[in-house]
C-alpha cells in the first residue's frame, strides 16, 4: 500500500474543485493501493510566506503536519481549481515553505474548473512547478471540466467519461508512484 498525501489547494469561498478532489481522494482508497492523506490547506489558514519551514526557528505546527504528510508520502497528488488560466495562489503559497519535502517525489496533478477545458492551462503550469522543486510530474493529468455537471456536491462521478478518466488517472498514478518508490529503493 503506498502512501499518498493529496494536497488540495484554495481557499476560496463556494468552491467546486474540492468535489474533484475527494472524488480522486474516493477512487484512490477504493483501488486498494493507497493509504491517502487528504489536506485541506483552507483548514490550516497559513499566512503569506514571509520564511521557508526550514529557515524558521518556531514554526508553526500547521506547517510542521503538512510537513510530515508531505515527507511520509510515497506520492503527492496537487488538486487545485484554474484562476485566470493559473492555479491557485494558495496552493502555490502553500508549496513555497516546504523544499526537501518535495524531492524525488512523483506527482499527479489534479486540475478542475466549471469549464469545459478543466483547467488545462493550470496543469501545465503545475508541471513546471512540480519540476522546478525538484520532484517527477506525472506526464498523465486529470482534468475534470464542467464540475457542476459531472461532480454532485458529494463528489459522486455523474458522468462515464469523468468516471473512466478519474479510473486511468488512478491507475497511471499508482503505476508512477510504485516505479519511482521502487528506483529510489534501490538506491
Amino acid at each position: 500500500m503506498f502512501k499518498i498525501t493529496l494536497l488540495y489547494g484554495t481557499i476560496r469561498e463556494g468552491r467546486l474543485s474540492i468535489r474533484a478532489a475527494k472524488a480522486l481522494e474516493k477512487a484512490l482508497k477504493e483501488s486498494g493501493k493507497a493509504d491517502v492523506t487528504f489536506i485541506d490547506i483552507k483548514d490550516y489558514n497559513l499566512p503569506v510566506m514571509e520564511a521557508r519551514l526550514k529557515d524558521m526557528t518556531n514554526p508553526p505546527q500547521s506547517l510542521l503536519d503538512i510537513s510530515k504528510a508531505l515527507s511520509e508520502a510515497d506520492g503527492i497528488i496537487l488538486a487545485t481549481p484554474e484562476y485566470n488560466n493559473s492555479y491557485s495562489g494558495a496552493l502555490k503559497n502553500t508549496v513555497d515553505y516546504f523544499t526537501k519535502e518535495w524531492a524525488k517525489k512523483p506527482i499527479g496533478i489534479c486540475c478542475s474548473s466549471d469549464g469545459i477545458r478543466g483547467g488545462i492551462n493550470a496543469s501545465n503550469l503545475l508541471q513546471l512547478l512540480v519540476l522546478a522543486i525538484g520532484a517527477y510530474p506525472m506526464p498523465y493529468k486529470l482534468l475534470i471540466g464542467e464540475l457542476p455537471k459531472v461532480l454532485d456536491i458529494n463528489a459522486n462521478v455523474l458522468n462515464e467519461t469523468v468516471a473512466k478518466n478519474i479510473d486511468r488517472f488512478v491507475k497511471e498514478y499508482l503505476w508512477f508512484v510504485e516505479a519511482i518508490v521502487t528506483q529510489k529503493k534501490k538506491g
